[in-house]
């Protein structure tokens, strides 16, 4: 182990002890973690001032901006009234219409940064109509965001996904095992089945009853401007709600990802809806900070080669194994924990190379262990370096490190044995 990946740990390290105490903010403390790694040259000023300009971050900012004009109009409070009227006051069935929300809007859009942005605006509303603490629904919403997003259904856009899986097979020479597009989610929706009703009847009893750290997402709802817009702007604000979710569903008609919601946000701004000033203060910098240093740790794993080694270290560990939950459990678990440092997204790219190399050397089935790569990478939240949605998530719902754990280390655990469970079942690798 050289230096480089000596300091990526200690870096790793500090972040979560610094998340744990919280005597800093924590966006200064991802700040200073992605100093330290470019001076020691973990990475390059070029990787991490491309994470601050990202696709991801872009696409974060606009969506807050977008959330921010939709509270601007009249929506969030009739659709707030009308779902209170429905459930009569009562806190799980709210939860529980958000929860469904945001599982299907999951299947169609194919980003879990704007999924978690467009419901959050809703959940705030409510939580204000309700006079309760966002930290009691914004876990439950997260949790589904990113661990039922990988459902996979046939009108959704993750529905030829199994293409890819069936190319990374072939580029191996492996031609006897092919995905159909119905083998990844005849295992993830049980795990989704059981992600929605953990986050509607169990989660909010593992969530503080206030929140840890200070929401400023909600403290800047609040201090926004309450004068009804014109009835111009009002169906401005509809319109670009709309046609945003529209566009990210059939994934924006083949543009980038980022431009249709940077459009739309600047529509707001251009037509009133929202001021200049109202549009930089709902930028949330503080959680995009967050996010840039945490992705950075992510590219300082890859690029030392720490994650490779860690993967390394979990295959070694398959030596002289046949037992197939045995091997889809590693699987599993390794995915889950290199998640937590990696960012889910360069998971796949390290591991699942590794599991094909593992299946033909044992020359046995590789799809069950593929999908214990894609699943595991889905279930972790935490620490905020999953995900671009976990440190929204602990902005929005005023989490710290320590309440993160708390919220997620038994549902993760309840998610790898059901995906264990059904995937090498169904798809033993003997």
């Amino acid at each position: 182990m050289d230096i480089s990946m000596i300091i990526c740990l200690l870096v790793f390290l500090f972040m979560v002890i610094s998340f744990s105490l919280n005597k800093i903010p924590m966006a200064l403390t991802s700040v200073i973690g992605l100093l330290v790694l470019v001076v020691t040259g973990c990475v390059d000023s070029k990787t991490a001032l491309g994470n601050i300009g990202s696709n991801t971050v872009i696409t974060m900012i606009s969506m807050f901006i977008i959330a921010a004009g939709l509270n601007r109009t009249q929506m969030i409070s009739h659709i707030s009234k009308i779902v209170y009227k429905v459930t009569k006051g009562s806190f799980t069935k709210v939860l529980a219409g958000y929860v469904i929300v945001t599982f299907i809007l999951g299947q169609f859009i194919p980003s879990i940064t704007a999924t978690f942005a467009l419901v959050c605006p809703l959940v705030m509303a409510m939580c204000e109509e309700l006079d309760i603490s966002p930290s009691k629904m914004m876990y439950s919403i997260a949790l589904v965001t990113v661990s039922t997003s990988f459902t996979i259904t046939p009108i959704g856009p993750y529905a030829a996904s199994y293409i890819e899986d069936n190319g990374y097979l072939l580029e191996y020479g492996i031609e006897n095992f092919q995905f159909s597009m119905f083998t990844e989610m005849s295992i993830k929706v049980w795990v989704s089945l059981f992600v929605i009703i953990w986050a509607i009847f169990f989660a909010p009893k593992f969530a503080p009853e206030k929140p840890v750290v200070p929401i400023k997402m909600f403290e800047a709802r609040k201090r926004q401007q309450k004068e009804p817009l014109t009835p111009f702007r009002e169906f401005v604000g509809y319109a670009v709600f709309v046609v945003v979710i529209i566009c990210l569903i059939f994934q924006s008609f083949g543009l980038p990802s980022w431009i249709i919601p940077s459009i739309g946000a600047a529509l707001l701004v251009l037509t009133g809806v929202l001021s200049e000033r109202e549009a930089i203060d709902n930028m949330e910098l503080d959680i995009i900070m967050l996010y840039v240093g945490v992705v950075t740790l992510g590219s300082a794993f890859a690029n030392t080669g720490a994650g490779e080694l860690v993967g390394d270290a979990v295959a070694g560990l398959l030596a002289g194994t046949h037992n197939s939950y045995v091997i889809g459990a590693i699987f599993f678990v390794a995915s889950f924990l290199m998640t937590s440092l990696l960012y889910n997204r360069a998971v796949s790219k390290i591991l699942i190379p590794l599991v094909i190399l593992t299946a033909m050397s044992l020359e046995c089935d590789p799809r069950g262990l593929m999908e214990m790569c894609y699943i595991g990478s889905m279930c972790s939240l935490i620490t905020p370096m999953a995900t671009s949605v976990v440190p929204m998530m602990m902005g929005a719902g005023g989490y710290d490190q320590k309440a993160l754990f708390k919220m997620g280390w038994l549902p993760s655990i309840i998610m790898g044995v059901i995906a264990v469970a059904v995937g090498m079942t169904l798809y033993p690798c003997f």
